[in-house]
């Protein structure tokens, strides 16, 4: 890119969420394309080869189509990508490193916001209160047996990643009396954490929850297997892709009732009615980081990544 020239940054696909603050700050670094469709592949070739930076939230950037980008617009085209997730499956990422593209995400935009999810989820599926408001609902009036509820205090909490979220998942927890347990790839301590193995975790938790990125490292980490050790009347909650889970062992335990309860915050579409038809079942549509405050921080990430970029101070680079 000229260091005379301005540069010239696209927002490629359907923003979910801008300010016209963020459009003006956005401004000051360059000539500001904003679409709001989800392009198709000829389309988003296009985009992204009048692109120096581009701003990216839903379309898949494939290894073919970054090369078609770099065909069309020769040694120009885009330089840099800030993807306003913190997942960077979407993109190929030996691609980008083969073209000389860099890529940004936001790992911290979302982080209370994705725990306070989580800790509502587990608090609704260990006191029933999906039943049992279906129940007030019909008008049913004090009738305690079928919603007899869990205690979080005393229990143990597992949490499958230990990063960012799962930190802020387990100071939470341990506020609220809970034991937690921890399992990450690199066995590494965490503090307030007890590290154990995938294994003993599942054995152990009274609660599972899940935060793990989604990469070929990750598909069906919890595996047919690890899903039959779970003790009977485990909660599991999940803020991770569906193919994290071996879905359909899930879906059978959950079936038979011997799981206290489920909450995915992305569930196969071939198994919702399975699941929702469960009387403990929380199925959510991607929303766990969509909060008031993650919508604002998240631009404020986006914002800093661009900048840093064109400063030649890059922030929040995936290696």
């Amino acid at each position: 890119m000229s260091a005379t020239r301005t540069p010239r940054i696209v927002c490629l696909d359907e923003p979910t969420y801008l300010t016209s603050g963020f459009l003006r700050q956005l401004s000051a670094l360059g000539t500001v394309r904003v679409h709001y469709d989800r392009p198709g592949r000829r389309e988003a070739v296009r985009r992204l080869a009048t692109a120096d930076v581009a701003l990216v939230e839903w379309t898949r950037l494939s290894a073919d189509l970054l090369r078609a980008v770099r065909d069309t617009a020769g040694s120009g085209g885009v330089r840099h990508i800030s993807t306003l997730l913190s997942a960077t499956d979407q993109i190929d990422l030996g691609a980008t490193r083969e073209l000389g593209i860099s890529v940004s995400h936001c790992p911290d935009y979302s982080v209370s916001a994705v725990a306070e999810y989580v800790l509502t989820c587990v608090g609704a599926l260990s006191r029933q209160i999906l039943p049992a408001s279906r129940a007030g609902a019909a008008g049913v009036a004090h009738r305690y047996p079928p919603f007899l509820g869990g205690d979080l205090c005393g229990s143990v909490l597992g949490l499958v990643g230990t990063g960012r979220i799962g930190r802020a998942v387990a100071r939470r927890a341990d506020a609220l009396g809970m034991r937690v347990l921890g399992s990450n790839r690199e066995g590494r301590a965490v503090p307030g954490v007890e590290v154990v193995g995938l294994e003993e975790l599942a054995r152990r938790s009274d609660v599972l929850s899940v935060q793990v990125p989604s990469n070929e490292s990750t598909r069906e980490l919890l595996s047919e297997e690890l899903i039959g050790l779970l003790r009977p009347g485990c909660v599991v909650v999940s803020v991770s892709r569906a193919q994290t889970f071996a879905m359909h062992a899930l879906a059978d335990r959950h079936r038979a009732g011997e799981l206290g309860g489920i909450a995915l915050d992305d569930a196969p579409a071939e198994l919702v009615l399975t699941l929702s038809a469960q009387p403990n079942t929380l199925l959510t549509p991607g929303i766990a980081w969509y909060s008031r405050d993650s919508r604002q921080d998240n631009l404020t990430e986006v914002l800093a990544n661009v900048s840093g970029f064109l400063k030649g101070e890059p922030v929040n680079v995936v290696r």
